[in-house]
């Protein structure tokens, strides 16, 4: 395909997954799995394509801190 003919396109995914762990707390639970390497966090994940939209340039959108909380 000739450059010229490729357009830009925002692909958005869904990436699911659970983990079963032992601890004292939630907390603790929570932080069990935020230090597991991005590997571990992935295996056996549920991957989705949400949307794929033509940008037309332009950004369609962006994540706000508070958001990622």
């Amino acid at each position: 395909m000739d450059m010229k003919n490729k357009k830009e396109y925002c692909v958005g995914i869904k990436i699911i997954n659970a983990f079963y762990v032992e601890a004292e707390s939630r907390d603790e639970a929570e932080q069990i799995v935020r230090e597991y390497d991005p590997y571990k966090t992935l295996d056996d994940c549920d991957f989705n394509i949400e949307y794929a939209d033509l940008t037309n340039g332009e950004i369609a959108w962006k994540i706000k801190a508070e958001e990622v909380k």
